[in-house]
């Protein structure tokens, strides 16, 4: 039988957005459709509509450009501050070295540390604004996963008390709910994403639940030579991050119609159930916050499997 190692990662690496959806005080639900975060996601009203939004540019869009234009030079303002100082003290020195008044010098010298100080003003403003937008961006986004994956929640709250083929039909639904949640959040062209279950032999991973791209996902058969990328994910039970599957050896994912993914092993303790995979045609797709939302669908998911699995 097909064993999973532990992977404490997995689970530090889940637990903040799990802080983000069950928070310990309730909070106003703000109405965020139509916005959209920095790292390319939609955020959601709800998980059935996504509602982009159109409107004049306003003077709170001609600071976020400033502050987002000082940011990216940062480099340079801080260059040039330190140069305005630089020629500040040089004129200060050739000032004092002079006999008699120099209105000119007097000016110039006045004028550069004006320079000096509105250039210190501006870097600090654009980083407490940068700063801000993040923090904002990160609040959003936990509505956003709490919103998309909620219907699994409340399915899973069914599963224990349910019989073996009230289980089954809930464990379905789950792997839908999750498979549809992570659809509407990552903001990909022709993103898929799949919920596999593994054969009782543990040797193939067939889909359960799927949503996004048209195309019907293959399986995945366990083999030696080489081995599978899959299986040795889900035996290691580490997340498996391909950017680009033309560069990795063993890697069929043209042949499949995507060219970049993400796979979760979808395990709890070491009993391995299947695994969570979010692929794209692609590459370079996905971002670190894309791996860490499907990571923790995936935990959410070992638990609805496990709780479906036989009784003894």
């Amino acid at each position: 039988m097909l064993t999973a190692s532990s992977n404490p990662s997995r689970v530090s690496s889940s637990s903040s957005f799990m802080a983000l959806l069950f928070p310990r005080t309730a909070r106003p639900h703000p109405d965020v459709r139509g916005c959209r975060l920095s790292v390319g996601w939609p955020i959601l009203g709800s998980v059935t509509e996504v509602t982009p939004r159109t409107r004049r540019t306003t003077w709170l869009d001609v600071r976020a450009w400033l502050a987002g234009s000082v940011q990216e030079h940062s480099l340079l303002v801080s260059t040039l501050t330190i140069g305005l100082a630089w020629v500040g003290s040089v004129i200060g020195i050739a000032l004092s070295e002079e006999v008699g008044p120099r209105p000119w010098l007097i000016a110039a010298v006045v004028v550069l540390g004006l320079g000096v100080a509105v250039l210190e003003v501006l870097n600090a403003w654009a980083k407490r604004r940068a700063d801000e937008a993040q923090r904002g961006a990160a609040a959003r986004l936990g509505v956003a996963v709490k919103d998309a994956l909620r219907p699994v929640a409340e399915l899973m709250a069914q599963m224990p008390g349910a019989g073996a083929e009230d289980r089954e039909r809930l464990l379905y639904q789950v792997s839908q709910q999750a498979a549809s949640g992570l659809y509407l959040l990552f903001e990909v062209d022709g993103v898929r994403s799949v919920v596999y279950r593994l054969d009782p032999s543990g040797d193939v991973l067939t889909h359960l639940a799927y949503h996004g791209r048209g195309e019907t996902p293959g399986s995945f058969e366990r083999r030696d030579d080489p081995p599978d990328p899959a299986f040795e994910a889900l035996v290691q039970n580490r997340t498996r991050v391909v950017h680009d599957t033309g560069a990795e050896p063993g890697e069929r994912g043209r042949e499949r119609g995507y060219r970049t993914y993400i796979a979760v092993p979808v395990v709890t303790g070491a009993t391995p159930y299947g695994m969570l995979t979010v692929d794209a045609p692609e590459p370079h797709s996905f971002t670190e916050t894309d791996v860490a939302v499907a990571e923790f669908t995936a935990e959410m998911l070992a638990v609805a499997f496990a709780t479906a699995a036989p009784q003894p």
